[in-house]
Parts: C-alpha cells; sequence; structure tokens
C-alpha cells in the first residue's frame, strides 16, 4: 500500500530523501542506526527523529515497517521550507515537503491505491463535479462518487469537466491520467486544492472568482492553455510546479501568486491584465519561466517579509522575448527590510527585481533552483542606479535595459495594490501611486469621447490592426517619467450614450485617424429604435475597420448598424422584431401579431458553455444494409463531441437502442427524434397504412402525406408522443413544417396557416407531448409562410437551413441577414437555435460515378478524392463560423458538414473529424451585440474578435489564444 498522496515515484524519491538527510547529518542518530533499525522493524523515538536545524519546531515520529513507510512518514514531515532548501533536486525537496498550512493535517487518511481508476463506461462530453465542497475522501479527485455518472472524467478524448459554483475539488492523489485534449472548466466560487500531481490535456478555464491553490510539490501540467478569467486566483507554493504547454492569459482583477524560493512556473506565452504577485522566500524566488511576454503584469506586487538575503538581483520572470515591462505606478513591494531598497528593471532576458542594501547576500536564481546556493552572492551599490543601466549586477549586455524605480510600502501599514480597472470604465479612473502622475481626465460630460491610453490594458487584447505602442519604460528605451497625456497612437474613443441619445463629436475626419478603437456604451441608452448620430465631420473615414467598433452594455432586442453619411457616421438601432426595411414579400408579411413570448422554462434545455463554438450534429445511415449498424466508434463521438443529435430512420425499438446506446456514451448529450411532417420515408412505424399517403411525391421523390385523413394525423402525432416518453428520447426535431395549402393565398394570412391541417397536426403533437419534451422543429424560413414565426409559440426553438437562399426578386444576400435576424430574435427570447453551416451537400455517392464531369460542381473537390480536401473545409468552416458567431447567443449551436451521409467517410459527416482546430480553441462570451456596415459584420468575443463579409464571404478571425 501507499500513505495519502504519495505514489510510487514518491515513495522512492522520499526514501531517497531520507538518505540524503541522513547523509547531510540533519538526523542525530547515524546511518546505520536507522539502517539498523530498519532491518529489524524496530520503531524509532521522538528524540531519535529530532530534526537538527535553526527551525526545530516539528518531529518525525516513524514506525519502520517496511521502505515505502518510512518514506512515506519522512516525506510528510513538517518542517519549515528553509530546512529543506538545499535539497539535491526539485524531486527529493517534494518528497521531503509536507504542506504547511495547518488545515491539511487534519484531512482523513486516505490510501490512494483505494480507489479505482479503472475508465469503466466512456465518459460524456460534459461531466460534472457532484461532490460539493465537503473534504476528505468526499473531496478527492479519484473518487468516482464525486463524479456524474461515477466515472473518472477525462479518461475519454475531448471529455470537457465542469466544477460547479461553490465546490471545493482537492487532489491529493496523483491524478496523471488526463493526457487527452480534455478541458477543465471552474464556474464562479469553484476552487481547487492540488497537492498532488494533476494533468489536464487541452486547457482550465477559471471563471469569475474561481481559485486553485497548488503546494506540497505538486506538479500540475496543463497542455495548452490557463485561461483565467474576471476575480480568479492562481497560487503555486511550496515547491510545486506548473507547466502550460502554450498560453497563461490573465484577465483583469485576477491574481496569480507565486509564494517560496521553491516553485517552478514554465509557459510559452504570458499575457497578463491582473495581478502577479511574489511572495519572496529566504533566498528570493524560484522559477518563471516565460518564452514571450505579451503583456506584463498590470500589477507587479513583491511580498518581502521572508526575504533575509540582503542586497542583490532577483530574476522573477525569464523572457526570451520580453515587448513591456511594467510601469512605475503598477509595481509595489511590501514589507521589505528597512535597510534594503528596492526596484524593477527589465531587459531583454526578464523582469528583475535589484535590491540595494549593506549586506549583498543574494544572487539571482538559476533555471533549477538548487538546495543550497552554489554562485557567490552578487553585491550591488548602496543606492539606486540611475535610470539608464549601462551594465547588469550579473552580466554585462551591450544595450541600456530600462528600469522602473519602486519606493517601498512601510511593513506596519502596506498599502494595498488599487483595483485594476478596465481602460474602458469612463466612471471610475485608473489609481496611481505616483502623484506626478494623475489619472486621465474624464469628460465633463458623457456625450464626449474619451481617448484612453492603452499602456493600461483593455479588458480584451487590442485585435489587429490595432497596434499598441510600448510604454516608454520598454526594453531597450530609455526610462523616462510617464507622459500625462496619452499617446495619440495608443488611444480608444469610448462614446458613452445618455438615456436618449449622443452628442455627435464634431472633428474634421471621422472616426478619427489617431483613434484605434472606437467603444460605445450603451449603459444608460434606454432609447430603444433610433438614429443616433455619433460623429459630424467634412471628412468620413468610411474605410474605418468595423472590427475596431465595439458595442457594450446595451439592453437586448436591438439590431445595430453603422452608417457613413456625407458629413456624419450613424448607428442606426432597431428592435429585432422589427422586418420592415426588407424586401416587399418579407416586409408585408412579417407583422406584430406573429410576436411569440420569451421562453421562462429550460430545465429541458440542452447543455451549453462558452468554451468552446457549440455545436450539433445531424446523421442518416442505411441501418437495413447488411452489417451496417452504428458502432462504438460512431456513438462515443455523436455523444462526446456534440450537445445535440437528431435519429428517427428506423422503427420504435431501432430508434430506442441507438439513442440508448448514445445515452450509455454521455447521459448530458441531447437526443431528438427525427420526424418528417411532409414525406413518409419507408420506415417499418407501428400503425403505419398505405392509405395515409396522398399519391403524390416530394423531395426524394418520397410520398407525401394525406393531412385531409384525420386517422394519418392521429397516427403521426401518437407516434411523437409515444417516442418522446422513451427514456432515451429527449425531445423531436419535425421537419418540413411548411404549409403548402396556403401557397396560392394572396397576401398570405396568418389565419390560414394557422388553421391548414398540417399546421394542426404539428401544433397538437408540440402540445400533447410530454412537459420536458425538448420540442423544435424546421420552422423559421425568412422567405417562406410568413417566416414560420406564429409556431414558436409552442415550440422550444427552430432549426434554420437554406439560410442563403434568396427566391424571386429578392435583392441578393438579404435572404442570410433576414436569416440572421430571425435566429437572433429566437436567441432574444430564449429559444433554442440549431443552425446549419454547411455550404454545400456531398455524399459519398459521388465517389463512385466513372467520370468526375458527373459530379456536381461545387462537389467535384471533395468527391473521388483520397484524403479530406483540409484548406477547402476550413475555408467553408469559417465562413460558416463567421455568420454563426453574428447569431450565437446562450442555446444556440452550429452543425458543419460536407454530407449528414454516415454511410461516408467521417470527416464528411462531423466537423470534430475533419481535422480543424477552430472548433476547438477557446470561444468566451460575447463582449456585446454584432455590428453590421453595408455587407460586413463584425462581433468581439472573450477569446476572438470575428468580421465576415456576406457578399464576397471574406473572413477574419483574430484569436486571442491560439
Amino acid at each position: 500500500m501507499r500513505w495519502r498522496g504519495l505514489p510510487r515515484q514518491q515513495t522512492r524519491d522520499a526514501w531517497r530523501w531520507t538518505v540524503w538527510a541522513m547523509n547531510n547529518s540533519l538526523f542525530v542518530p547515524s546511518k546505520m542506526q536507522v539502517i539498523n533499525a530498519f532491518v529489524s522493524h524496530q520503531p524509532l523515538s521522538l528524540e531519535f527523529c529530532r530534526i537538527i536545524s535553526p527551525w526545530k519546531k516539528h518531529t518525525l515520529s516513524i514506525m519502520l515497517f517496511k521502505s515505502s513507510v518510512v518514506a512515506a512518514a519522512a516525506a510528510m514531515l513538517n518542517v519549515n521550507t528553509s530546512a529543506y532548501v538545499s535539497a539535491e533536486n526539485s524531486a527529493l525537496r517534494k518528497a521531503a515537503h509536507v504542506q504547511q498550512d495547518t488545515s491539511h493535517s487534519h484531512r482523513e487518511l486516505q490510501d490512494c491505491d483505494d480507489y479505482d481508476t479503472s475508465p469503466g463506461r466512456t465518459t460524456g462530453i460534459t461531466v460534472k463535479w457532484t461532490g460539493g465542497s465537503s473534504q476528505g475522501s468526499a473531496s478527492e479527485w479519484l473518487n468516482k462518487d464525486n463524479w456524474q455518472f461515477n466515472y473518472l472524467p477525462g479518461i475519454h478524448k475531448w471529455n470537457k469537466i465542469i466544477i460547479e459554483s461553490g465546490d471545493l475539488v482537492t487532489v491529493n492523489c496523483d491524478a496523471n491520467y488526463m493526457n487527452a485534449p480534455v478541458s477543465l472548466l471552474m464556474r464562479t466560487d469553484a476552487m481547487l486544492d492540488v497537492t498532488a500531481d494533476l494533468t489536464i490535456g487541452n486547457q482550465l478555464v477559471m471563471q469569475s472568482d474561481a481559485s486553485v491553490t497548488q503546494s506540497s510539490g505538486s506538479d500540475v501540467s496543463i497542455g495548452k492553455y490557463l485561461n483565467m478569467l474576471s476575480g480568479t486566483h492562481y497560487s503555486v507554493s511550496d515547491h510545486a510546479s506548473l507547466s502550460i504547454g502554450t498560453q497563461l492569459y490573465m484577465g483583469h482583477n485576477t491574481k496569480f501568486t507565486v509564494k517560496g524560493d521553491g516553485t517552478s512556473i514554465g509557459v510559452q506565452d504570458l499575457t497578463i491584465y491582473g495581478e502577479v504577485e511574489f511572495v519572496l522566500g529566504p533566498s528570493g524566488t524560484g522559477t518563471f519561466d516565460v518564452y514571450s511576454c505579451n503583456i506584463l503584469p498590470a500589477e507587479l506586487t513583491i511580498n518581502a517579509s521572508a526575504y533575509s538575503g540582503g542586497g542583490g538581483t532577483i530574476r522573477l520572470i525569464k523572457c526570451t522575448t520580453n515587448e513591456l515591462c511594467p510601469s512605475e505606478d503598477r509595481v509595489v513591494i511590501t514589507d521589505l527590510d528597512p535597510a534594503l531598497t528596492g526596484g524593477i528593471y527589465c531587459r531583454d532576458e526578464g523582469v528583475f527585481l535589484e535590491l540595494s542594501g549593506s549586506s549583498p547576500t543574494t544572487t539571482e536564481p538559476s533555471k533549477q533552483p538548487t538546495p543550497s546556493p552554489t554562485s557567490s552572492p552578487t553585491p550591488v551599490p548602496t543606492s539606486l542606479p540611475t535610470p539608464v543601466r549601462t551594465s547588469s549586477p550579473t552580466s554585462s549586455p551591450t544595450y541600456a535595459p530600462s528600469r522602473v524605480p519602486v519606493t517601498n510600502v512601510p511593513t506596519k501599514e502596506p498599502s494595498p495594490p488599487p483595483t485594476q480597472e478596465p481602460v474602458d470604465q469612463p466612471t471610475d479612473p485608473q489609481p496611481t501611486r505616483n502623484p506626478s502622475s494623475p489619472p486621465t481626465p474624464l469628460p465633463t460630460n458623457a456625450p464626449t469621447p474619451t481617448p484612453t491610453n492603452l499602456a493600461t490594458p483593455s479588458p480584451t487584447p487590442a485585435p489587429s490592426p490595432i497596434v499598441s505602442t510600448p510604454p516608454p519604460t520598454a526594453s531597450p528605451v530609455v526610462s523616462t517619467p510617464p507622459p500625462t497625456t496619452p499617446p495619440i497612437s495608443d488611444s480608444v474613443a469610448r462614446l458613452v450614450l445618455t438615456e436618449t441619445g449622443f452628442d455627435a463629436v464634431v472633428g474634421e475626419t471621422c472616426p478619427p485617424n489617431d483613434v484605434d478603437e472606437v467603444v460605445i456604451d450603451g449603459t444608460a441608452y434606454t432609447g430603444g429604435h433610433g438614429t443616433i448620430e455619433l460623429y459630424s465631420c467634412s471628412v468620413i473615414n468610411d474605410h474605418y475597420d468595423i472590427m475596431n467598433i465595439r458595442l457594450e452594455n446595451f439592453v437586448e432586442g436591438l439590431w445595430f448598424d453603422i452608417a457613413y453619411k456625407n458629413g456624419s457616421v450613424e448607428l442606426i438601432i432597431k428592435d429585432l422584431f422589427n422586418y420592415e426595411e426588407y424586401w416587399t414579400q418579407v416586409r408585408n408579411s412579417y407583422d406584430h401579431y406573429d410576436l411569440y413570448e420569451e421562453q421562462t422554462n429550460f430545465d429541458h434545455f440542452p447543455t451549453f458553455d462558452w468554451g468552446t463554438i457549440p455545436t450539433w450534429i445531424r446523421h442518416h445511415k442505411n441501418i437495413n444494409r447488411k452489417n451496417n449498424w452504428y458502432t462504438d466508434d460512431d456513438y462515443r463521438p455523436i455523444a462526446q463531441d456534440h450537445h445535440i443529435s437528431w435519429f428517427g430512420l428506423g422503427n420504435k425499438q431501432q430508434v430506442i437502442d441507438f439513442q440508448s446506446e448514445l445515452k450509455s456514451f454521455d447521459q448530458t448529450h441531447t437526443t431528438l427524434l427525427y420526424w418528417n411532417s411532409e414525406a413518409y420515408w419507408g420506415a417499418d412505424v407501428d400503425g403505419f397504412e398505405e392509405s395515409y399517403l396522398s399519391g403524390k411525391y416530394g423531395t426524394g421523390n418520397r410520398p407525401l402525406y394525406d393531412y385531409s385523413n384525420p386517422d394519418m394525423t392521429e397516427w403521426w402525432v401518437n407516434h411523437v408522443k409515444d417516442m418522446v416518453s422513451q427514456d432515451s428520447v429527449d425531445g423531436v426535431m419535425m421537419d418540413n413544417t411548411l404549409s403548402p395549402e396556403c401557397d396560392n393565398q394572396i397576401p398570405l394570412k396568418k389565419s390560414c396557416l394557422e388553421t391548414t391541417d398540417k399546421s394542426m397536426m404539428i401544433k397538437k403533437a408540440a402540445e400533447e407531448s410530454r412537459d420536458d419534451a425538448l420540442i423544435i422543429g424546421n420552422y423559421l424560413r425568412q422567405y417562406y409562410d410568413r417566416g414560420n414565426r406564429f409556431r414558436m409559440s409552442y415550440s422550444d426553438g427552430s432549426y434554420f437551413e437554406n439560410q442563403h437562399h434568396s427566391p424571386g426578386s429578392q435583392p441578393d444576400h438579404e435572404a442570410i441577414v433576414v436569416s440572421m435576424q430571425l435566429a437572433r430574435e429566437a436567441s432574444w427570447k430564449k429559444k433554442v437555435v440549431l443552425w446549419t453551416g454547411s455550404r454545400r451537400n456531398c455524399g459519398c455517392g459521388w465517389n463512385y460515378v466513372e467520370h468526375r464531369s458527373e459530379i456536381p460542381l461545387d462537389c467535384r473537390a471533395f468527391n473521388k478524392v483520397a484524403t479530406a480536401p483540409i484548406d477547402l473545409l476550413k475555408k467553408d468552416l469559417e465562413i460558416a463560423l463567421g455568420e454563426f458567431l453574428m447569431i450565437v447567443e446562450e442555446f444556440s449551436y452550429i452543425n458543419f458538414a460536407i454530407s449528414p451521409d454516415a454511410n461516408c467517410e467521417r470527416w464528411r459527416w462531423d466537423a470534430h473529424a475533419m481535422g480543424l482546430d477552430e472548433l476547438l480553441r477557446p470561444l468566451g462570451a460575447p463582449k456585446g451585440p454584432p455590428l453590421r456596415s453595408g455587407h460586413w459584420f463584425s462581433r468581439h468575443f472573450e477569446h476572438v474578435s470575428v468580421k465576415v463579409n456576406i457578399e464576397t464571404e471574406e473572413t477574419q478571425f483574430i484569436w486571442k489564444v491560439d
């Protein structure tokens, strides 16, 4: 057996440490005495095992039954960090360490071998923590009872793991099994306490006020991203190590604490808008290795209360490339010995703390901290150097690194660091610690735009082509006092609307060429639809990039356009239910009588999160063909990679069996019955009779139903009610819901649409199904049946297809715009939106034609190919995503495929098998609504900014996390 939290490797390391400690005279008894005691299995007394060091506070009592117990007990020894700073390497220090926080000493002892870590059945695309916030084994990660479905999460590919708000999860036993690209999401106030090793294959996302405490020599490895959102805190202490494969991203009001001189942090890219706190140990700090420091800390706090090393230079962050250096007013040193003075300076290889005083005993830490200093102390001048440095205390660079002097804060009453506010908050100026640099002046009235210095980072990194010029303190520029007026090239114009509008900014060129970004703040605006003049100028900059205009804090239910007029720039606001500007057929048929209420019950809705692009999937397969039933390799990606799917081309038992298999892979996956309201697809459905058919044929030469036959409509409704009552079926997707009976009516009246036999049949099926069934239909269509909006009153949502189809004389490209507005109206009213992003339907049947000329033109590059055409798929996907991201809100999902035919290669019908990474990138919640300017649409999300041209199909994505 092994002691709680001590795997075999740590056991071996602990025994090595015990031997090393005896060799270095940390134990009173001789080495031979310990060996003899071990061989004879005799207990060691407290006096026998007392530590002889300056920190003789804790003792060790070991019953030597076998070496693993000896090593384990030695590893659990409570000693001061400094008692083993001279351990031979990090593995030995790790084995020797026990969490200093006394709360950990009261935890329930648990043998890690007792936990069952076998994979069992496949876990779902989303697996939630159900262990609450209790302590002991009830909070242990490896305890299957703490997880939804009673399976360990992250064993299978693409798992999304969720720790719910307020819950506490502890990792006291190694959890190194999650090497697949799994993601962990910590919701608001969730807590993760790590004292053993943890691997997260893809990313960790921390939502508001979530916290991670890593200690006890633990190793945490994150495959790609650590994303810290507002209010979150990550702490690394007690010889723990953290490695991040791609990027550490810290949003505003976040905090990252590095405690002690034995920690190790490694990351490829560092982007910080929050606070980094270094709590120094007696000899300095551990290693913080970064390849590229994109933005150094908005707040850099150094707590020197435990530091006793005297003057010298301490490297805080090692950067291979260093673009920015923290400015003077963003750095605070607390609790420093009064005999020392400190300052921060930067050069190409990192950020350094320089301490001057009468006791020059410190050294710059090496990449791997060693048990004891092996290099001689580096003396420093007794006074701080001049701002322009021509040499380094530890090296001799040929350039002059810039330097930021910092005033030490008194020990007794340290001033807390000011709350870091985004630059675009006009009512709360950025506090400063430098009285000579007053905050940026605010406008005297709300309508006046305020240029804002981007040296103070905005809530999200400025998207290209907005260029941020490094502040004057950036290496290797000579240090100069921070300017009191923001540079013209680094500005954001913030237009703050009043309740009723805005007093236009008057100037020569609008938007001004020297403004990198225009933020339109609608916090106070209550004026509803209308036109607001933003700028009045003689020269209109109508080529201003729409991606550089951002909307925020507007109420829902509005649609926004930017219009460049002769002498003015206007913001046009309209209601989402208003379609009066469109083509006559749309304008005359969409009226206020088609309005539907906002959804209020979401308990039966699909899972949803903003972690990555939310997807759903449609598919069909010829299951009557010999040996052509779905396999585990089909079920698994359908259930785990997507939130929703539908299936219905089979008899009752086949549908139940299929949906049950999906549920066995992920209980949270939402399963829908596919049920066509227009044509009979040939499945052996109980009770079907030939008399139910009209004798006519429709799409795909399928026989059409006879709606005038009441027995047919009753049979059709009963099949829906029966199927959604099954445990494995969550709802229904009713297809082909248009009412051709009203096609010849001019003008088309709502009374006709609602009273046809077909419409009454569909409505009855929706209203008589069980209350918690998810009712979706192929309803909202921009051209047909007045948009079909009247059906939304008894539906939970709509499926969208053929959004670009513009029949008759409808203007080019208007169809997609109206479709987007219909989807946004539905999303605003909290309906489910199943958006189809597929650009073509190229099934594998075309692979078998003799001549390529027989293949439809838009499919020739996708058929008779040996491998997936990645570049073409990527182009299609980017166009689809560009449009979808303009309409996505909570409970909106996109399907992208070349064909829904699951008889074909997987890449053809499952977007997650195409080899593209866009669907796996972090997305984050939208920053505001989309904005339109002509054929261009643009929108900003937490991790990406995007624009798309619906005429040329150009797209641009700026991912803030690669």
